[in-house]
């Protein structure tokens, strides 16, 4: 890790369009809009409702609610965590826990909040009953284990269950879209700068770790292999097999 002065010079994290992507007031936001997320998310009481889930979801509490979106992004991003590990499917780079992933995501999801039909629900909270009652319809043996959620106990191949089983089930609806916005939200995020940059000066505290599993070596003004011509050549000449032959008398 790098310190925040050399990192907060050359890792001004802004979007293209010029709004910062921080933990508050992002382009995340925009994100979410972008792909209809605020409309689908609001109809999530009522679809929890329609399957009998929105009591748990209801009485969901944080802590469950934080367990299983741990789930999830280790499911998508995967990292030497506890999370990972228990899902079988793990690295020993850092992944989207690490990322800090997991308090930005419930952040995303809570900034829209299901109020379409029944009681007010936070969307973190009805991801996670929509999460954790697939879990235990996909593996009843999930009802106990090590963690506090359902689908943070369920292996892999589990996991790819619960979406797939996802799909038949908000077919015809909008919320046909709900397991995209999930994977999409929680690459995006990880593979983001929302777990190290400052919400007061909008500048990067450290290099955040979607920039270390990808290779990405920051902000600069123009790259090495971009400057000149490539392996230290003096010039550029186009080789016989791509020159163009000309027919005699033409």
């Amino acid at each position: 890790m790098v310190g925040s002065r050399a990192v907060g010079r050359a890792g001004d994290s802004r979007s293209g369009n010029g709004v910062a992507a921080g933990p508050t007031g992002l382009s995340r936001r925009r994100f979410l809009e972008r792909i209809g997320a605020a409309a689908v998310l609001a109809q999530l009481p009522a679809f929890l409702a329609r399957q009998g889930w929105l009591e748990a979801a209801l009485a969901t509490e944080t802590d469950l609610t934080r367990d299983t979106l741990n789930g999830l992004v280790a499911f998508v991003v995967p990292g030497p965590d506890d999370y990972s590990k228990a899902q079988g499917q793990s690295s020993n780079q850092p992944g989207g826990i690490q990322a800090g992933t997991t308090p930005a995501l419930v952040e995303l999801l809570d900034r829209f909040v299901g109020t379409a039909q029944g009681p007010t629900l936070p969307s973190s909270n009805g991801v996670a009953a929509l999460l954790n009652s697939l879990a235990l319809e996909v593996n009843p043996a999930a009802a106990n284990g090590q963690f506090l959620s359902p689908f943070a106990r369920l292996a892999f191949a589990d996991k790819i269950e619960v979406f797939h089983r996802l799909e038949p089930m908000t077919e015809g609806t909008e919320l046909r879209f709900v397991s995209g916005i999930l994977i999409g939200a929680v690459g995006f995020l990880a593979y983001g700068e929302s777990g190290v940059i400052d919400p007061v000066t909008r500048r990067l505290k450290a290099t955040p770790v979607g920039w270390k599993i990808s290779h990405y070596a920051g902000i600069a003004e123009g790259r090495r292999e971009l400057k000149g011509y490539w392996q230290g050549r003096r010039s550029v000449h186009t080789s016989k097999r791509y020159a163009v032959h000309r027919s005699h008398g033409k």
